[in-house]
């Protein structure tokens, strides 16, 4: 092979490569996978990385160049497949890429040289038959039908697994989700949650928060394992959060259940963040790493850029940061908070603002609506609504009505008194005794956060 042919399928494999470390190629991904493997690339290194970063597309996690590098140190790979290059030879990858559109060409480059070197190997095992003269030429001969036979057929084997039967699949057990929250959230769970302004979404967070990091259900009388939680607060000041982050603190430790330190690390930005910029970025993967939660909460979304837009071309970033999070946490269940639309003719649209994107993004999308059934308004009663359908069987309420001790209190089944089953139920003389602030609910708050 000419030194121009070497130089060229060694730009291809770096480019290939590195087009798996830009999120934006998440529509490629799943072809580019199914066209190599490993083994295709002449440089091992650039091998191994295509089967890391593969797995990882398929677990549905997020790759770039501080996420991948993050794991591989943390696996004790960075070093062997970097040198002393370390991460910057992620970023170089990256930086090899002249257009993410041309992956596909890239990768053909790299499959016909695969194949190329597959055909060399069975040709000089045929001559090295040839040479020895052992068994008969006819068997010489039809084994290197078969070699090149296979070497023809590659690809077709990579996209050819046996089917299951029917039979054998069902005979298999479901594999039980990895909880974070028993039956509410399982880890690399999305969970994104909507309302207007001043409709309580970012209390509902916290309180989701709150109780997790006590090792108490979010809504129900039921103790869970604690879980490590990270906050991530990029519209709120200290003093606007502090005030019910105490108040919730009190109250699980009036169930019995303190939050002990290390459980709840956040971070309170109220400038927001731009994670199209590499800074931000990195510092995110930074406060994951150092906390190691369980379970993320960031928002609201709009505050995660600077450019001001709400379309996919803004939508695409966040996501991919958002990704980057889940990979480096290994998996924390996430929750996010969007703002819905305003009302229009009277109604309002709980889906987030923005682009459809996220509409198929999260794995739960819940919205927080005001009940138009009578007392509704006095208890502040409001209709839990799902804007987009699960993707999994769990356990949420119908309804939340303002709490006592808690922001939120669950109502099973919507139209029905709330349940004594569930957390800090309210009477109808506990209603009549309430403030006139707690009345108000989190409302005048709530337009802050």
């Amino acid at each position: 092979m000419t030194e121009e042919r070497v130089q060229a399928l060694r730009e291809a494999e770096e480019a290939v490569a590195g087009t798996l470390l830009h999120p934006e190629a998440r529509d490629l991904a799943p072809d580019l996978i199914n066209m190599l493997s490993g083994s295709d690339f002449g440089q091992p290194r650039l091998g191994e990385l295509w089967d890391f970063l593969s797995s990882l597309w398929a677990a549905g996690g997020a790759v770039d160049p501080i996420t991948v590098g993050s794991m591989l140190r943390e696996r004790g790979d960075l070093t062997r497949l970097a040198g002393p290059a370390g991460v910057v030879w992620l970023h170089q990858l990256y930086d090899a890429v002249p257009t993410v559109a041309h992956a596909p060409a890239y990768a053909e480059i790299v499959r016909e040289e695969s194949q190329w070197r597959a055909l060399a190997v069975a040709a000089a095992r045929t001559m090295t038959a040839v040479q020895a003269r052992e068994g008969t030429a006819e068997a010489a001969a039809e084994a290197a039908v078969d070699a090149a036979r296979a070497v023809r057929d590659q690809q077709n084997r990579r996209l050819d697994d046996a089917p299951v039967d029917l039979i054998d699949f069902l005979d298999q057990d479901d594999d039980e989700p990895d909880w974070v929250i028993p039956g509410v959230l399982a880890r690399w769970d999305r969970l994104m949650i909507t309302a207007g302004e001043g409709g309580g979404k970012s209390l509902m967070l916290r309180q989701i928060l709150m109780r997790a990091a006590a090792g108490l259900h979010p809504w129900k009388k039921a103790r869970i394992a604690p879980v490590r939680v990270l906050h991530i607060d990029a519209e709120n000041a200290d003093s606007q959060a502090r005030p019910w982050l105490r108040r919730m603190q009190q109250a699980a430790a009036d169930e019995g259940a303190p939050v002990e330190r290390g459980r709840f690390a956040l971070r309170m930005i109220p400038e927001g963040l731009d994670v199209t910029q590499a800074a931000d970025r990195a510092w995110l993967a930074r406060m994951v790493e150092q906390t190691r939660p369980d379970l993320i909460s960031i928002g609201s979304l709009y505050k995660l850029t600077t450019n001001g837009k709400s379309d996919e071309e803004a939508a695409r970033p966040i996501m991919a940061t958002l990704e980057m999070m889940r990979a480096v946490s290994g998996g924390a269940a996430m929750l996010l908070e969007a703002h819905a639309p305003h009302a229009s003719q009277g109604r309002r649209d709980l889906r987030p603002i923005g682009s459809s994107l996220w509409m198929r993004w999260p794995e739960f999308g819940f919205g927080l609506a005001p009940a138009d059934e009578p007392g509704a308004k006095q208890l502040r009663l409001m209709d839990w609504v799902p804007w987009r359908g699960p993707r999994s069987e769990r356990s949420w309420p119908e309804q939340f009505m303002q709490g006592v001790s808690w922001p939120w209190q669950a109502i099973e089944y919507a139209g029905t008194a709330p349940l004594p089953s569930l957390t800090h139920t309210i009477t109808d003389d506990q209603a009549a005794a309430l403030t006139p602030e707690q009345r108000a609910g989190d409302h005048e708050q709530e337009e802050a956060f």
